[in-house]
């Protein structure tokens, strides 16, 4: 090789081991196990501290969906209650009617079954006097 490049390759070689030991020299200042555990208490508590950023969202739409599920419940019932009193008075409107329905045509009813009866009776007393008529004639 030639004297430049043989120098070249001296001064990459100088730069690695420069940076070799400034690596060296980090890792035996700081304790790798010392930062594995730095890392590992800053992860749990980040984790903890979203943990409770959740929980208290969490709670806050429960605690809203709650009081939204007792005004809507609140709502249904008055409704239910509203419609029960009108289903009542119009049962009470058709029992009533019905009723007087039924007494009007009980007596038309039995007006007319004594009426039916009287017919039958006539129509029977007159078939009898004409039968009583032709038995006598001959």
């Amino acid at each position: 090789m030639s004297e430049q490049q043989q120098g070249q390759k001296e001064k990459v070689m100088g730069k690695i081991n420069e940076i070799k030991k400034n690596v060296e020299t980090f890792i035996s200042d700081v304790n790798v196990n010392e930062l594995k555990e730095s890392l590992n208490t800053m992860v749990k508590d980040a984790q903890k501290d979203f943990n409770k950023l959740v929980d208290k969202d969490l709670g806050t739409l429960k605690a809203k969906f709650q009081k939204e599920k007792s005004v809507l419940e609140k709502k249904a019932q008055k409704f239910f209650d509203n419609h029960k009193k009108e289903i009542s008075a119009l049962q009470a409107k058709f029992d009533k009617l019905t009723k007087n329905a039924n007494k009007k045509a009980a007596p038309k009813a039995a007006a007319t079954a004594s009426a039916s009866k009287k017919k039958i009776t006539k129509k029977i007393a007159k078939v009898a006097k004409k039968t009583t008529k032709k038995a006598a004639k001959k």
